[in-house]
């Protein structure tokens, strides 16, 4: 099954602070965490608009990401995850790491980038740079505009 992706994090290099899956059946997970020191933009474009209508994530601590993940996607032995943009898989992958040499239960995993534009969107109350919204999006683009 497919899942689109996507994440927010602290400017570029920074650490997570919101991820959603968004499956090809219609399941969601979005998950986020506090942010303790926001850079400027994210505290002005992420920060406000991580819970708005139609996306109120599971507030959880930073290192539970990985695992909240793995439950999500466990009844799937072929999980496809799909992103726009490659810093996506990057976090999703360190989400996975629980600590060096270690990682969550997920025995197969596979990964597809596909470079759109996920907006505008005809999602009605959709808001970009929300991680839940954004995954909406870009399921939306691909599964039912079919660029």
């Amino acid at each position: 099954m497919l899942y689109f992706l996507d994440t927010e994090f602290n400017e570029f290099g920074g650490e997570l602070i919101s991820l959603a899956l968004a499956s090809e059946d219609g399941r969601s997970l979005y998950l986020a965490t506090r942010c303790e020191r926001p850079g400027s933009w994210v505290a002005e474009n992420v920060i406000p608009i991580i819970e708005v209508p139609g996306a109120k994530p599971e507030w959880i601590e930073a290192n539970e990401f990985g695992t909240r993940v793995a439950t999500f996607l466990k009844h799937d032995a072929r999980p496809v995850v799909v992103a726009d943009w490659p810093d996506d898989i990057r976090y999703f992958c360190s989400a996975l790491i629980t600590r060096p040499g270690e990682m969550v239960a997920i025995p197969r995993l596979t990964f597809e980038i596909v470079r759109v534009d996920a907006y505008p969107t005809s999602l009605e109350g959709a808001v970009q740079h929300n991680a839940l919204w954004d995954a909406l999006a870009l399921r939306q683009r691909l599964l039912v505009e079919a660029i």
